[in-house]
């Protein structure tokens, strides 16, 4: 439980510190890594999609729709299953930053 609520308070205060309508990349990019190494740190954990959904609502910068598809993915998407950790996130921030390269 202290590792779900360490995770969130740094989700809550990087997306925070960086939210508004013209984030660069970068900090996107990174805010949306860590809220999907959160993610699956709350399904890790056993927390239900719905009340991971409720506590990421909080999370500034990135759409209600990309935190659905988000959890979703991380949740049943059977690709994402082993899917946890700083290798996870960093391999999130680096294909997001790519997607805008193309």
């Amino acid at each position: 439980m202290k590792t779900i609520i360490a995770s969130l308070v740094f989700v809550l205060a990087s997306a925070t510190a960086h939210a508004n309508a013209d984030m660069d990349r970068q900090s996107y990019c990174s805010n949306y890594a860590s809220m999907l190494k959160s993610i699956a740190a709350w399904r890790d954990q056993g927390t239900s999609p719905e009340k991971t959904l409720e506590v990421m609502r909080g999370v500034k910068g990135i759409s209600l729709q990309e935190k659905k598809d988000a959890i979703n993915a991380v949740y049943f998407d059977k690709s994402f299953a082993d899917s946890r950790g700083t290798e996870f996130g960093n391999q999130v921030r680096v294909n997001c930053l790519a997607e805008k390269s193309k």
